[in-house]
């Protein structure tokens, strides 16, 4: 048989990911090892490996679930560097009073739970208002706005640091982080020079519907 006939051979995660879809289900490492055929810890790897993607969501009971897809993201044009604050396509306003509503929306759908504005604990146990946190408080994130803080890069640097030092110390919380919507170039100097300073948290940017993890 000519090798031009041949049909690309999916990868383990690309296997994952096809037979909880198909499943509708969250099934643990060890059902999907029986199914696939695979030993569970390469299982398990693997799955991280597709949470970090965010292609799956793995609970604390152990289980994984596909990712319900809320848009495809086609290329990014070039952004410029402080984009006006238009309405935001598909229901959600670009503004400071609607956008964090909207991020709710998407990021809910995302990962298939509710996240609302609510107080998360510090250490000491101080409580803090976040603009994205589910009811078992094991998800937790902002929204970090940049364009209120001129054009200095060095401001913008640092609000992006403080929010990072904020959620990354909040208790108790399996996943945290920042939502962005504006001042691409910013997040991008800062991520080339302090990226280890996350320590866990996940930067995401949203611009309507379009939601891309930037690290």
């Amino acid at each position: 048989m000519n090798d031009a006939y041949l049909s690309p051979v999916p990868t383990l995660g690309e296997r994952i990911v096809d037979h909880l879809t198909a499943n509708g289900a969250s099934l643990d490492d060890g059902e999907l090892a029986e199914a696939l055929g695979v030993r569970r810890p390469v299982i398990a790897e693997t799955c991280r490996q597709l949470e970090a993607e965010g292609r799956v969501v793995r609970n604390m009971a152990g289980g994984t679930r596909p990712v319900p897809v809320v848009q495809p993201s086609p290329p990014r044009p070039p952004r410029p560097s402080a984009p006006p604050m238009e309405a935001v396509p598909g229901g959600g306003g670009g503004g400071q009073s609607t956008f964090p509503a909207h991020a709710r929306r998407v990021l809910s759908a995302r990962w298939g739970t509710s996240l609302q504005r609510r107080h998360a604990v510090l250490p000491g146990g101080g409580a803090h208002p976040f603009e994205l946190v589910s009811g078992n408080g094991r998800i937790v994130g902002d929204v970090v706005w940049l364009v209120d803080r001129g054009d200095q890069a060095e401001a913008k640097s640092a609000a992006i640091s403080e929010a990072v030092l904020i959620v990354g110390h909040v208790t108790n919380a399996d996943r945290r982080f920042l939502v962005f919507r504006e001042d691409w170039d910013a997040l991008n100097r800062w991520l080339a020079r302090y990226r280890l300073l996350l320590d866990g948290v996940e930067l995401w940017f949203l611009d309507g519907d379009r939601l891309e993890r930037l690290a």
